[in-house]
């Protein structure tokens, strides 16, 4: 009997065995996927009047894009005002500061018809003065009677080889009373990680 409890103590005593190499290795890829995550999801913010900047996360809206790019909030901020034959859109020119690599953002304008008479909008285009094209624009309506509005949007998805400074003008044909003018609105934004 008492071989069997010197082996069952011996047996209790030995260390069990482990692959503790491979349980670091985890803990370090998830340390090192939660740093690179935090990186990814975040950007340089305009601090208040006094100059410096300051890190802002970007929230993810649970999207995916058609280029399989977690879609986040849309940063920055939109300033300006954009008019043409009744059409008027405040903030016309969206400056998204610095966004990473890898994420869809998709900046928006709402179009108001202002004026007394109907107005109809063509199919947007981009004008790329630096940088890449972005994706489809979305237009929810192209006629507007007075008072009417509607959204348009776009995706911008940037990879590694298109980081860098973007510059891009969104020109929208307007006609009201048979006369057609282009109504351009901006977008700027530092892609990078």
């Amino acid at each position: 009997m008492t071989t069997k409890r010197q082996g069952k103590n011996a047996k209790s005593r030995a260390p069990a065995r482990r692959s503790t190499g491979s349980a670091i290795g985890v803990g370090m890829s998830l340390i090192v996927l939660a740093v690179a995550l935090g990186l990814l999801l975040t950007r340089d913010k305009p601090a208040a009047p006094g100059g410096g900047t300051s890190r802002a996360v970007l929230q993810t809206t649970g999207e995916v894009s058609e280029m399989g790019a977690p879609v986040v909030e849309t940063p920055g901020s939109a300033s300006g005002v954009a008019e043409m034959d009744g059409i008027r859109v405040d903030g016309a020119d969206w400056a998204l500061g610095t966004v990473p690599l890898d994420v869809a953002v998709r900046p928006s304008w709402t179009l108001t018809n202002t004026g007394s008479t109907a107005v109809t909008l063509g199919e947007p285009s981009a004008s790329v003065r630096e940088g890449c094209c972005p994706g489809p624009f979305v237009l929810d309506s192209s006629s507007l009677a007075p008072g009417q509005a509607t959204q348009l949007t776009f995706e911008l998805t940037m990879h590694p080889g298109m980081d860098g400074w973007h510059d891009i003008g969104v020109e929208i044909p307007v006609k009201a009373q048979g006369d057609q003018q282009i109504l351009e609105l901006n977008v700027t934004g530092d892609f990078r990680n």
